[in-house]
């Protein structure tokens, strides 16, 4: 039997909502195991049975004690089948309200994982949480409280006859042995696959999401020979372990057969040379099967076990990494708020190094003022721009919109106060509507408005299902329509700040005279926009400027200040905007 290596588990952080959720657990767990004391108990009668046809019935030759016994066994079968089924349903259930419980939780830490650019936490929240409510629903969540009850019928060995007691022993325990050695021979060699394996799916997602450059770059050929060589390597190291656990799977086969063997004979020896009961010939089978039952099932269980303990584990990390309890802390009261961004002292450096991407920015902004932010490629005007919308937590200072800071008001009720277009435009939701309207079911008349602002509410009906149309593929629209949908989007809900990244660089002559009306619009209903751009046409629109140089800010100011001081000037402006 192939099985990943397992790690001991790790139990969560006191206070994440995995330590709550589990802790909540108690008393369902407990009443799965009292299901699973009864129903093991009950296993004890077919052995009871087999002694007592022996004993009584055989020698009495009643037909009454007969027929008395076969009833009462009846019985118990059956309520152990229903003390079964209902442990199964307890786990059931509980594995669904831990998915209902821990999903919203583990979605928030998803995305604020993926907010740290790590992408690999945020895409196996889902999944993780899907295996470990697999496994609680699964019957390998029995197996553990079936394993609790193996010593309990070795013991009924030893009272039996010591020798009976220890030779079950010794053939469990050569088997559990069988069972670690088939983990130990495996464990490296299933790491080296699976990251192989991983290295070589991220490949092909890369691929996949640039397929028109690998294509007209011809770079096919090369990416797929990529991929397959990782995936071969995969493979090949899958199959070392695949013969490996084979090996000691074939191994474990005839020794669980030796081991029936040797306890019978056990059995049959102590009939002969002690006068025992024939029965005890089957009693002690039963038993011995019973007691191998839940190391056979580990066998079978394992990698779902595995697989359980580890997605916890990662649950757990990210749970007490990204906690949500700072959620219901966003919620601002007006009569606490102060109106106006602020920008202190604010710091990103690159993970892992010392180096600085953006190094002691600070400025502020009142409401109905626009900012926009120039300078050279690679300056850090994009990131600004993220971390003033909470998208990227900085390294130190911090940025402050009503009192607030930003990254809080991100989640609940108060998502609807920030605005965003990024450089690359997703369309998230089924139709047109859901697109705009940030996936609620809003009021249409907002939706129009935002799409009025955005001037593309005409396009929009003209199509034949209007805002109801839905949205097959992002590639049925061009660059241009996409931007207008993601202006629309970031104008959508009257947000009291709007950061728009490059919002003209897919925009025609029209487009771009409606994109200053909308700015002006929204300076007046006392919004506060902040504007990355390369191009000098948008700063008509703004109030101040910060002109951006290696991660600072080399100039602030009011906007005719920063033109006729460092605008003017034609090599400037050439460099600025390239």
């Amino acid at each position: 039997m192939l099985m990943p290596p397992i790690r001991l588990p790790i139990l969560p952080q006191i206070g994440t909502p995995l330590h709550a959720a589990l802790r909540s657990c108690a008393g369902p767990l407990g009443l799965v195991f009292a299901y699973s004391c009864s129903y093991n108990l009950l296993l004890f009668a077919p052995s009871i049975y087999l002694l007592q046809i022996y004993d009584r019935v055989l020698s009495s030759r009643s037909g009454d004690t007969l027929l008395l016994l076969t009833l009462i066994v009846a019985i118990t079968v059956v309520v152990g089948g229903v003390f079964d089924a209902l442990r199964r349903a307890v786990l059931g259930r509980l594995g669904a309200w831990l998915d209902d419980r821990l999903r919203p939780c583990v979605l928030s830490a998803g995305l604020e994982s993926a907010l740290r650019s790590d992408w690999t936490q945020a895409s196996g929240a889902y999944r993780d949480l899907t295996v470990l409510r697999q496994f609680v629903e699964s019957g390998a969540c029995t197996m553990l409280f079936d394993a609790l009850w193996a010593p309990l019928f070795l013991l009924v060995l030893f009272l039996i006859h010591p020798l009976l007691g220890v030779v079950g022993a010794c053939c469990v325990a050569f088997l559990f042995a069988l069972t670690v050695a088939g983990e130990l021979v495996t464990e490296d060699v299933l790491l080296r696959s699976g990251a192989a394996l991983s290295r070589s799916c991220g490949r092909l997602q890369t691929a996949a999401s640039n397929i028109h450059m690998i294509r007209a770059m011809g770079m096919l050929d090369n990416a797929a020979r990529m991929i397959h060589r990782d995936a071969q390597h995969a493979r090949r190291e899958h199959d070392v372990a695949l013969r490996r656990g084979e090996i000691v799977s074939l191994a474990a086969k005839p020794v669980r057969a030796l081991s029936q063997v040797l306890i019978m004979g056990a059995a049959a020896w102590l009939v002969l040379d002690h006068g025992k009961s024939p029965a005890i010939i089957f009693a002690a089978t039963l038993m011995f099967s019973r007691a191998l039952a839940p190391v056979e099932s580990a066998v079978a269980g394992w990698k779902s076990l595995v697989t359980a303990v580890s997605a916890c584990q990662r649950l757990g990390a990210l749970l007490a990494a990204f906690p949500v309890a700072r959620q219901q802390s966003a919620e601002v009261s007006p009569l606490q708020a102060q109106s106006g961004l602020v920008v202190d002292n604010v710091g990103v450096r690159l993970a892992g190094t010392n180096h600085l991407l953006l190094n002691g920015v600070s400025f502020s902004l009142m409401p109905g003022e626009c900012l926009g932010i120039i300078g050279p490629s690679g300056s850090g005007k994009s990131l600004l721009g993220q971390v003033i919308a909470g998208l990227s937590m900085p390294t130190h200072g911090r940025v402050v919109l009503d009192n607030t800071d930003v990254s809080l008001l991100r989640e609940g009720r108060n998502g609807d106060r920030l605005g965003y277009l990024p450089q690359d435009i997703n369309l998230l939701g089924d139709t047109i509507n859901d697109i705009i309207a940030r996936l609620e079911d809003a009021d249409r008349r907002k939706v129009i408005e935002a799409a009025k602002l955005a001037g593309i509410h005409g396009a929009i009906m003209r199509l034949p299902l209007g805002y109801d149309t839905v949205v097959q593929s992002e590639a049925t629209f061009s660059r241009g329509y996409r931007q207008r949908l993601g202006l629309a989007r970031a104008f959508f809900g009257s947000p009291r700040l709007i950061v728009l990244d490059e919002p003209n660089a897919s925009l025609d002559y029209g487009g771009e005279r409606m994109l200053l009306d909308a700015i002006a619009r929204m300076k007046l209903a006392g919004v506060i926009l902040v504007v990355v751009t390369h191009r000098m046409g948008l700063l008509a629109a703004t109030d101040k400027i910060a002109i951006m140089e290696d991660g600072a800010v080399a100039a602030f100011g009011d906007s005719e200040d920063i033109f006729d001081q460092h605008l003017s000037r034609p090599q400037v402006t050439s460099q600025i905007a390239p």
